[in-house]
């Protein structure tokens, strides 16, 4: 899925009003599996100046590329940070809101992890890392033609236009409401561009 598909789906799922606090934390677990990637192309592109060809059909299947990519998209680590931010609440009350932070976060980060394993067909991460090196590869794809993507793209967006109903009531902030409508305009513009052009 793309990035702010993560976003605006994991604000619908883990968001409350009553919790408006824990929205930060859920924006950031749902861009953390992601950030690697937008840092290995911005070196790419800016710093080692590589072409897209061979930044997508080499460099990035590379082993360390794949395991940085691993890291942020790994489910036990989510799974650990989780279980020990939950430990740290009990045994420690005054460290019990920063716990439900990082409780937040993790579950964010799952669900994105969750939300992209069937979606890659061979470019998917190691979601298991490091218990396991499993890749699965899926026959679907969440933007290539060639492996349903034109249906999965389409299946994303709908979902991101049901689901911006209520986290646009989640938002406060007036700059997260337009990033909101910015980001579903840009998905439609990227659609009608790729798919039906």
């Amino acid at each position: 899925m793309n990035t702010p598909s993560h976003v605006i789906l994991n604000l619908a799922l883990l968001g409350r009003q009553s919790r408006s606090q824990m929205n930060s934390p859920i924006i950031w677990g749902a861009l953390l599996p992601d950030l690697a990637m937008f840092g290995f192309y911005a070196w790419a592109k800016l710093v080692a100046r590589m072409d897209e060809a061979t930044i997508w059909q080499e460099v990035y299947y590379q082993p360390f590329w794949q395991t940085v990519f691993d890291v942020g998209n790994s489910i036990p680590l989510a799974l650990l940070a989780m279980g020990i931010a939950f430990w740290l609440g009990q045994r420690y009350p005054q460290w019990r809101s920063g716990g439900h932070v990082i409780i937040f976060l993790a579950a964010s980060v799952i669900l994105h992890c969750l939300a992209d394993l069937p979606l890659h067909v061979d470019d998917g991460h190691r979601h298991f890392w490091p218990l396991s090196n499993f890749r699965f590869e899926s026959p679907v794809s969440y933007w290539d033609p060639d492996h349903h993507g034109a249906v999965v793209a389409l299946v994303e967006l709908s979902l991101v236009l049901i689901a911006s109903w209520p986290v646009w009531k989640l938002l406060r902030s007036r700059w997260l409401k337009a990033l909101l409508i910015g980001s579903i305009g840009l998905m439609g513009v990227a659609y009608v561009g790729f798919y039906l052009r």
